[in-house]
């Protein structure tokens, strides 16, 4: 099982080498975006922006979003294609955000480097985050690592309580996960696209079977 604070840069990284648009509810089996209005808003057209805002101006933190999720997708399936392509789609994570063009791009460039072993990923941006942030972007990463430790530590305690059968089966589901996120990382983007575009019109995300 890999780490939790790895697992969040494997999913930075799978968006920052993709250009497929921005999915609410969930889409090719990719989990729903945070609550809220989207970070990247102020990208849209101007009578885009004033629709979203309008859908989330009565939501409250805590509560559940699964309708406004869903009305913001159709928002964003409403543009035209180009528009949702031109998107700039940051990390939702919160220490990369407001930072300057030239920082963010140090560290897409590690997250797009397929040359660099996933699990040498997190100690590069660790490596690079305590040598450029600093101020309140520092504090962010530090307790989002910290974060993801603490659950990790978690998760890994509830797994040592598994039966063998549950262990069992957990162990082949997590080696069948590891192999869909490799399938769908080397994929061209028209062909992400033409997935995407097909789990999308799924009302529970992409074919399972029973």
């Amino acid at each position: 099982m890999i780490s939790k604070f790895a697992a969040a840069l494997l999913l930075l990284a799978i968006a920052a080498d993709s250009e497929a648009k921005p999915c609410f509810g969930r889409c090719g089996g990719r989990p729903p975006p945070p609550c809220g209005l989207p970070p990247f808003l102020e990208d849209l057209p101007s009578d885009a922006q004033v629709k979203i805002t309008e859908i989330w101006k009565d939501y409250k933190e805590g509560d559940k979003c699964y309708e406004e999720q869903g009305l913001t997708r159709e928002v964003m399936e409403s543009l035209p294609k180009d528009v949702r392509k031109s998107i700039h789609k940051r990390p939702p994570l919160p220490f990369l955000r407001g930072l300057p063009k030239n920082i963010l791009a140090k560290f897409d460039a590690i997250f797009k480097d397929k040359s660099i072993p996933f699990s040498q990923k997190p100690e590069k941006i660790d490596a690079l985050a305590q040598e450029l942030l600093t101020g309140d972007n520092l504090r962010k990463f530090q307790e989002f690592k910290e974060k993801k430790e603490k659950e990790d530590k978690e998760y890994k305690e509830k797994e040592a309580k598994l039966s063998p059968a549950a262990k069992e089966a957990y162990e082949k589901l997590e080696a069948l996960g590891k192999q869909k996120w490799a399938i769908i990382e080397d994929l061209d983007e028209d062909v992400k696209d033409e997935l995407f575009d097909l789990w999308k019109s799924r009302p529970h995300g992409p074919p399972r079977h029973h």
